[in-house]
């Protein structure tokens, strides 16, 4: 994918975080295409979670802007955002179900769908995932990684317009995290939903990104294709991150 973003879904714009007297978005400005998987990268403490929790309507700024699909909505509440955030811990409901935890979000007030609908929205996740097997087992009786495909999947049903990620697979294995990458980049390319993913790793970042987004300094330092973010970073805090420096 080329640097330029088509049919932009997500324009943030001049977007000001502060908690007490720290900055911890200091002006950002991001654009994320209509189908694209967008990495933002950044060090522990760099406001990655908070860049999400923003976009998500979690998080008001003091300054800017949050424009998704032309709208903007900087002060809409969550609910009306139509994005879906999922957290690196599991955030499942212990005495429920596989059904019952996916099928949760269907089932929030104003949503109005039918029985027939959500069976068939779970079933179409729970095949995507493939955790069709454990439905009916409790949420409590699962090993991490396929709590985290519970995690994910809750978010899958939604159908929303954006999915951003929280560095969702830090607590797994080696060997599950690479699973669920290669997963998780099929999928983006299945649903056609955009994903905004972000991690502290960089392997993870190169090997995901359509593109990369440099979080640094509270601001966007860099962002590219993988190929051009790793063969020539603009800074030495781009380097570092990447291992170049």
């Amino acid at each position: 994918m080329s640097d330029a973003v088509q049919s932009p879904v997500l324009v943030l714009g001049g977007v000001r975080v502060e908690f007490g007297r720290k900055s911890v978005l200091a002006g950002l400005d991001l654009t994320v295409g209509a189908n694209e998987l967008l990495i933002v990268l950044g060090a522990t403490g760099a406001g990655k979670t908070t860049l999400l929790r923003t976009i998500a309507g979690l998080q008001t700024p003091i300054a800017g802007t949050v424009a998704i699909a032309g709208v903007d909505m900087t002060h809409a509440p969550p609910g009306l955002r139509d994005v879906a955030l999922v957290f690196q811990n599991f955030s499942l409901y212990p005495g429920w179900s596989v059904r019952r935890n996916l099928a949760f979000p269907l089932r929030a007030p104003g949503r109005q769908l039918s029985d027939d609908v959500i069976d068939e929205r779970v079933t179409w996740a729970a095949r995507l995932l493939h955790i069709e097997g454990l439905l009916d087992k409790p949420a409590e009786r699962l090993s991490g990684g396929q709590m985290q495909r519970v995690a994910i999947g809750r978010a899958l049903v939604r159908r929303p317009r954006i999915f951003l990620f929280d560095e969702p697979l830090t607590n797994l294995d080696a060997k599950l995290r690479e699973e669920l990458r290669v997963e998780l980049a099929l999928l983006r390319r299945q649903l056609g939903i955009p994903m905004i993913y972000v991690t502290h790793d960089r392997s993870e970042a190169l090997a995901l990104a359509d593109r990369i987004a440099v979080l640094a300094g509270g601001v966007i330092a860099q962002i590219g294709s993988s190929e051009s973010v790793w063969n020539t970073p603009v800074t030495a805090a781009v380097a570092a991150l990447l291992g170049r420096s």
